[in-house]
């Protein structure tokens, strides 16, 4: 079974069935490997001594799976978005059902796309699609021909850019075609084609590229399309007569994207060339106009209203990190200071058979195979508070000004330290280049809360 077919559950089965040794074997990995994982999704593995009471024949208690927190969290913000997801303003209303009337006027079905008491029913992946593009389109006609009654601003453009949020998943994700300029012929193309699917996160990356774009008035930005996280939707097609090795990055401008491509032949003698496959109009593939925001601008310090909502569960949170660090000191120096030679000749000159001690030993490191698994749950709490309060799920991009210079930031990792002055929250993640894509360098960002709660 390979490792990223295994949930939670199925991983909690397996450590609670057979030693980490076996269930390492079988799985093709290290037992380093499966005591990561378990760390972190939070599953819970069989204490110390516990193999050697199941093949004395004892039962030993088996723990009931805990709610995974960040997961139970993620979920419930989940549920919430679902069930405003498909609401519409009134506003909202009146561009869908514009869009709506121009699918009909050119004869497409649209019985069941109809407005449900003001919330989006069902709607088929293509009529979704062309409902995305007619907005795009169409959406400052219906302004000015009075189709949306209202005046054209910023506010009503957030408003249409809401009713794409809505839509985007929705519809059915395009297959863009990018050919070899001056040859459209693939039996005889000179050169290669490349098929990229344009799915929902890859409009959102382009999005933000092409806003970057114009708000620094630059001519275009690239992104690899070997290397970024949208590796796997990009294919290449070659002609015949391609025996070639390439590298290739989609380019994005105000108004256009393109790929541009290093092809190499297999002989080291063979100069590299680089090529310019197709261009395609922005306007007409997505509605990049009206593609909502996912840049969460933070501020280098935490205000207390951010904080108020959450403040039992940050002090209950601090109180569980005392007594935890209180108890991990006590165990720790009890493994440290007495050997296991001292302890056994001081049972034997004492107590005789009884070794109390020693049986103390190993209480302690019972207790240190909890402190462990403790420590994951307090790590988890952590990050669920902090991206609760910070408004930050992973792989958001985070704007802020860290160290006198502004930093664009993809997020991996959220957590917190909280103590009796206050709290610092710390987002570790992979730092955007100057030119908007996405590098290599990893940056942290510490925000701070100062203050009781």
């Amino acid at each position: 079974m390979p490792r990223r077919d295994i949930s939670r559950e199925e991983l909690f089965a397996l450590v609670w069935e057979k030693p980490t040794q076996e269930v390492a074997k079988e799985l093709g990995v290290s037992d380093v490997a499966i005591a990561k994982l378990c760390a972190r999704l939070q599953v819970p593995k069989p204490p110390r001594g516990y193999w050697a009471r199941v093949r004395s024949g004892q039962t030993p208690r088996r723990p009931p799976l805990a709610a995974f927190r960040e997961e139970v969290d993620r979920r419930r913000r989940e549920t919430v978005r679902a069930k405003s997801a498909g609401l519409l303003s009134k506003l909202q209303q009146q561009f869908y059902q514009a869009a709506l009337s121009d699918l009909k006027r050119q004869g497409i079905g649209i019985d069941q796309a109809e407005l449900r008491a003001g919330r989006l029913p069902d709607l088929d992946a293509d009529i979704a699609s062309q409902i995305l593009l007619l907005i795009q389109g169409r959406g400052h006609d219906w302004v000015k021909d009075g189709a949306v009654e209202t005046r054209w601003n910023h506010s009503v453009q957030a408003s249409a850019s809401k009713v794409v949020e809505k839509l985007m998943p929705m519809a059915r994700p395009q297959l863009l075609m990018f050919e070899s300029e001056g040859n459209r012929n693939w039996y005889r193309a000179s050169g290669p084609a490349v098929l990229v699917r344009l799915t929902v996160p890859l409009q959102e990356r382009i999005a933000s590229l092409v806003r970057l774009v114009r708000e620094h008035e630059l001519r275009h930005v690239v992104m690899p399309l070997m290397a970024c996280d949208h590796a796997w939707s990009a294919h290449h097609v070659h002609g015949p007569d391609t025996y070639l090795l390439l590298e290739s990055t989609l380019c994005v401008s105000r108004t256009e994207i393109w790929v541009e491509a290093m092809r190499k032949a297999w002989r080291e003698e063979d100069p590299p060339e680089r090529v310019t496959i197709g261009r395609l109009n922005l306007q007409s593939i997505m509605p990049i106009d009206y593609m909502p925001v996912r840049e969460v601008s933070l501020s280098p310090a935490i205000s207390r209203a951010a904080i108020r909502p959450y403040r039992e569960r940050l002090q209950a949170l601090l109180e569980l990190d005392r007594v935890h660090e209180m108890i991990s000191h006590s165990a720790y120096g009890m493994e440290r200071n007495v050997p296991d030679q001292t302890l056994a000749l001081a049972d034997r000159i004492w107590f005789g058979q009884g070794n109390p001690f020693r049986a103390a030993r190993k209480a302690w490191e019972h207790l240190q195979d909890e402190l462990e698994r403790w420590e994951s749950e307090l790590e988890a709490e952590r990050s669920a508070l902090a991206q609760s309060i910070l408004g930050v799920e992973f792989g958001d991009i985070v704007v802020a000004e860290n160290r006198g210079r502004f930093l664009r930031l993809s997020v991996s990792d959220v957590s917190l330290h909280a103590s009796d002055k206050g709290a610092t929250f710390i987002l570790n993640g992979t730092r955007f280049r100057k030119d908007g894509t996405l590098g290599k360098q990893h940056e942290t960002l510490a925000l701070h809360f100062e203050g009781d709660f």
